[in-house]
């Protein structure tokens, strides 16, 4: 609320005289604040007045002659309000009351109820609510070194572009950024010079691409930009000019950094049907231009030959490996920040490839989904590590309250696979439900969707215990939270990067801290990297953490002697 910094702009929709005389009179008897107040008495009116963007709040009356301010918040004025809507009525109901919260409203009050110092109150709290939701919102939906959006929401903007029916797409292109030898930076120069590397190369990029192209940032030292257009010959000269501005010197300090960028694109409708496979194959496409000698730009067309087998017959080898009993597991260890004890242990696959090496599980597990038999691989996930966790058990390693988490694909949630694997766990193998943890990605909280829905609640019903991962990744609010049966949330480790010295990763931190706190979760920070971030962790309360400071992900023998003694750093 702009309390001392000018009046608050309200913006009252009430069609009776009477009411919008004695709403004036309760806002002008308010002590310390000033309102400046525009009146609206029908439909038209509001959402005129709504889209003009002059005002902080509206206080919306229900009833509009023979219509409702339920249509009013319904409209896409409303949507595009950039404040809270407060809906008044005459005649409560419980019923109106939830579906005006459901269309968007922040309050529901009585008219008869109102005087000055509750009205007061409740503008107060709305518009500061608001603005913590937009901060929250603006900081889940960027990433906290570049400023540019982060994975997630380049993947829903591409997912809306194939929302429109299929005669009504228009063409448009994929393109995968990767910075040439960024990972000697971090390693010779530190996180800190890297991450402004980063934000240097942001800038660079953002300067060709314009405006009106797509930009984030997908992890790592990659980007991508998804660009409206068909041209061909407008994306090669882009790009040409990225090429080109990136052989000059970054310049960090004192440090003069070359580096270079491969890239590849993709486009829609030729070299894709979905969001999916134009990132996979402007993917390929970078780093078939990585392997022709960096510096350079590819069309994924080029490459599609070399390319378009390889996840098949990759997913071939994972499927007979799966089979053979080939992949391992190792278990990255969760401590109790106040006391260094081990609380839980988050399981993770691993494939060794015996002829390309270690293949990263957002590969595979990508490979298994695209492929079908993820649900296969989630099972043998589940069985090897609650066989070993019962195993650690039987030999008195692990304490009663000990969690075992397992993370679980957004492809199995409507599947009966995944609850029948579970039931046999608990069943079976005697796994105690309340020490296991299914971790579904931060993704899914969005989603306004029954089947979901009705998994946390089958599995809530079975003990087990729910994790939202990922969490400041996306874009999850307060109210999907609040609504869905939720143990533990997981900061994710892209908010911990800065929170030694920057404001945005540390009101990041915060935020979920407090909303873990204010429902009663348990909130495990990932990717702990240092003792700055872990003091900032238990400064602000942060109950337990996981990461390289303590351990990274480990092998059975080592996590066996780590369980025989070890506690976690705690100075």
């Amino acid at each position: 609320m702009n309390q001392g910094k000018g009046p608050v702009r309200v913006l009252v929709v009430e069609d009776s005289d009477e009411d919008r005389e004695r709403l004036a009179s309760l806002l002008a008897a308010v002590s310390g604040v000033h309102y400046t107040v525009t009146f609206a008495t029908d439909h038209a009116q509001a959402e005129y007045e709504l889209s003009r963007a002059a005002h902080d709040i509206c206080l919306l009356d229900y009833q509009l002659g023979t219509r409702t301010g339920l249509e009013v918040l319904r409209s896409a004025a409303a949507r595009r309000f950039a404040g809270p809507v407060v809906v008044l009525t005459g005649n409560a109901s419980y019923e109106i009351d939830l579906a005006v919260m459901k269309a968007g409203a922040v309050d529901f009050l009585a008219k008869e109820s109102l005087t000055p110092i509750l009205l007061e109150r409740v503008i107060r709290y709305a518009v500061q609510q608001y603005a913590d939701q937009a901060q929250f919102t603006y900081l889940a939906e960027h990433d906290q070194i570049t400023g540019l959006f982060n994975r997630r929401v380049v993947q829903e903007r591409i997912a809306e572009k194939f929302a429109e029916p299929l005669g009504q797409r228009d063409p448009f292109v994929v393109i995968y950024f990767d910075l040439d030898g960024f990972k000697s930076i971090n390693d010779s120069l530190g996180h800190s010079v890297g991450d402004k590397a980063l934000a240097l190369a942001a800038e660079r990029l953002q300067t060709c691409c314009g405006l009106d192209v797509l930009l984030g940032r997908m992890g790592g030292d990659e980007f991508v930009a998804v660009a409206d257009t068909a041209e061909v010959a407008h994306i090669d000269s882009m790009l040409g000019a990225v090429l080109e501005r990136f052989r000059q010197p970054l310049i960090v300090g004192e440090h003069e950094l070359s580096v270079t960028i491969s890239i590849g694109a993709a486009r829609y409708p030729e070299d894709g049907a979905d969001g999916m496979a134009l990132l996979s194959h402007a993917d390929a496409a970078m780093y078939a231009a990585k392997r022709a000698g960096r510096d350079r730009f590819q069309w994924y067309e080029q490459t599609r030959e070399k390319t378009e087998n390889e996840p098949i017959e990759l997913a071939n080898e994972l499927r007979v490996a799966l089979e053979r009993d080939e992949l391992y597991l190792v278990y990255q260890p969760q401590f109790e920040l106040d006391t260094g004890r081990i609380v839980g242990l988050e399981a993770l696959s691993r494939w060794h490839h015996p002829r390309l090496g270690p293949i990263s599980p957002t590969r595979f597990v990508a490979l298994a989904e695209s492929q079908g038999f993820i649900n296969a691989l989630t099972d043998w996930v589940l069985g090897s590590a609650c066989r070993q966790y019962l195993a650690w058990r039987d030999y008195g390693l692990i304490d009663a309250d000990t969690v075992l988490a397992v993370n679980v694909s957004a492809h199995l949630v409507s599947s009966a696979g995944l609850l029948a694997s579970v039931r046999r766990l608990l069943d079976e193998r005697g796994m105690p439900p309340a020490c296991l943890e299914l971790e579904f990605s931060e993704a899914a909280v969005i989603l306004d969707d029954r089947v979901f829905d009705d998994l946390l609640a089958a599995l809530k019903n079975l003990g087990v215990r729910v994790v939202i991962d990922d969490v400041g990744r996306g874009r999850s609010t307060l109210q999907s939270l609040t609504r869905r049966p939720v143990d533990v949330l997981k900061i994710d480790q892209n908010c911990l990067r800065g929170v030694v010295d920057n404001p945005n990763d540390q009101a990041m931190a915060r935020a979920i801290i407090a909303l873990g706190a204010s429902l009663g979760m348990r909130v495990v920070a990932e990717g702990v990297e240092n003792d700055g971030q872990r003091r900032f962790l238990a400064d602000n309360h942060c109950g337990f953490a996981q990461g390289f400071y303590y351990a990274p992900g480990l092998a059975t023998p080592d996590v066996t002697e780590l369980l025989a003694g070890a506690t976690a750093p705690m100075h």
